[in-house]
């Protein structure tokens, strides 16, 4: 059925975090204002799995119809509210670490690349209601995406949260181990081992990224191993013993603070016992 409908825009939303960035954990849905239009004119969303379409049921071309709907409504902008289903949304995702407010993306106000329109985002101090932000589409924005494109094509972008990746090595069996290293095919080398003794009173051995972040990911990206460099005996080399192969990877919602170089950044703390 949709293929008697015209399409009067489309919007797409990108994240890091998953693999090929496509975002599966927002919802758009239109305003109460945005929905009376879609009743009062035929227009129909197509949900797919990272954005929506919206559609018309008329020959009229697009220019006629979005002018005759300002006129007799007033009205000069689809409106659609943003929803999430994943509760660590704000964990995950690189927003101000204590921000509570809406995101806000209105088509007046974008960055054009190639063939794309990316929708820039803006931080709203107040929360407002339960949805997570707003989206706000013009009709001249339309119009004139739809003149040099074709159909307007609109796009929101997120980037995965950085962090200062801690491994807290537990050893509670007393193990012998000489020279503990994290090793990995990545270009990140971890500070440390460093003596520390945590809330719990446990002695730990600390290891982290440091001043090097590190991106979180829905699927491991980066893999990292514990290993023992025992002291070479007799001038002969000694191969490394893998103690434990493939670290854990950061939970999104364990987050915590941490000051480097009189900067306070993100991190995300692993226990690891022995």
């Amino acid at each position: 059925m949709i293929e008697k409908y015209q399409r009067l825009f489309q919007l797409d939303v990108y994240h890091s975090y998953f693999q090929k960035s496509i975002c599966r954990c927002l919802e758009f849905n239109a305003d109460s204002a945005t929905e009376q239009l879609m009743k009062r004119f035929r227009l129909l969303i197509k949900r797919q799995v990272n954005g929506i379409g919206l559609y018309g049921n008329t020959t009229q071309p697009l220019q006629e119809l979005l002018t005759y709907i300002k006129q007799v409504t007033g009205q000069d902008a689809f409106c659609f509210e943003i929803r999430t289903n994943n509760p660590d949304f704000n964990f995950f995702t690189e927003l101000p670490p204590d921000w509570v407010g809406q995101l806000l993306y209105d088509s007046s106000n974008t960055t054009v690349d190639d063939q794309n329109v990316q929708l820039n985002q803006q931080l709203s101090g107040n929360p407002g209601t339960n949805c997570l932000g707003k989206v706000t589409l013009r009709f001249a924005d339309i119009l004139e995406f739809n003149k040099d494109m074709g159909t307007a094509g609109f796009e929101i972008k997120f980037m995965a949260r950085a962090t200062q990746w801690q491994y807290f090595i537990i050893n509670r069996n007393a193990l012998p181990l000489d020279n503990l290293a994290i090793s990995g095919k990545e270009p990140v080398v971890f500070e440390g081992p460093e003596n520390v003794v945590m809330e719990t009173g446990q002695n730990a051995l600390l290891f982290s990224s440091g001043s090097k972040l590190i991106p979180l990911s829905e699927v491991p990206i980066h893999k990292f191993d514990l290993i023992n460099c025992p002291a070479s005996t007799d001038n002969k080399l000694v191969q490394p013993q893998i103690i434990i192969k493939g670290l854990p990877t950061p939970i999104p919602e364990w987050i915590g603070k941490v000051t480097d170089n009189a900067a306070q950044q993100l991190s995300s703390p692993m226990y690891v016992y022995l």
